[in-house]
């Protein structure tokens, strides 16, 4: 027994078989009451949601194996220049979605969301160091104040304040020959007996040396302290 056709392939079947008898049935050589090629191209390219039954010409044209060869031929003609432009609009989406994601792509890149040069985790990428400013701001033997000494990386600085210092807000700057390379600032808080605050210092970059470090409470003025970065 042959294979059960499927609807699909029946409804295929017949329409061929409708579309032969029309074109064989209905001779039409002298086009005698033809409406002309407008109204055949406007029958051809209605969309799917647009019904040709009740038209008045399409009696004819199913009537007419001339007109409904015509018909067939501007139909189909329409149908691929329809597919042609919905590939374009796919490949122009498809192509536009690449550039977005390239471009995000590369944006995450230069934040460092990618591939980080260093450990997401900051306890890793951070060492940790408590500077006690009223120790580094004593002279030793009636001497100069020795410097605070900073490695050249990245380090999370605990800034231990003078004692009866106040919490709140404080801005710290590290200067070269009085220009700032880094700014930032932290809220202090008084906790056993000391104020203290923390900020993060990426020192990786810059040059060994002698700096300054500068602290003061909002508003008041700076107070400054020597540093030495010194190279790992």
């Amino acid at each position: 027994m042959p294979p059960e056709e499927s609807p699909e392939a029946k409804f295929d079947r017949l329409k061929k078989q409708l579309q032969d008898s029309i074109l064989r049935d209905y001779p039409n050589p002298e086009r005698k009451g033809c409406p002309g090629g407008a109204v055949l191209k406007e029958l051809a390219e209605r969309t799917l949601d647009e019904t040709v039954e009740d038209d008045p010409h399409w009696p004819h044209v199913t009537h007419c194996s001339e007109c409904y060869r015509d018909f067939l031929a501007l139909n189909l003609e329409f149908r691929s220049q329809a597919n042609a432009r919905r590939a374009q609009v796919r490949w122009a989406t498809a192509v536009a979605l690449a550039v977005v994601l390239v471009v995000g792509v590369l944006f995450a890149l230069r934040q460092g969301a990618f591939f980080s040069q260093r450990p997401q985790n900051a306890e890793l990428a951070y060492a940790k160091q408590t500077v006690d400013i009223p120790s580094m701001s004593r002279s030793v033997d009636g001497g100069a104040t020795k410097p605070i000494i900073l490695g050249r990386k990245p380090v999370e600085l605990t800034i231990q304040l003078p004692v009866g210092s106040k919490a709140g807000a404080y801005e710290f700057q590290l200067r070269r020959q009085d220009q700032p390379v880094i700014s930032t600032s932290a809220t202090a808080a008084i906790r056993e007996g000391s104020t203290t605050f923390t900020v993060r210092l990426d020192l990786s970059k810059l040059a060994p040396g002698m700096y300054s470090m500068y602290v003061r409470q909002v508003p008041w003025d700076w107070n400054y302290y020597p540093v030495e970065i010194r190279a790992d």
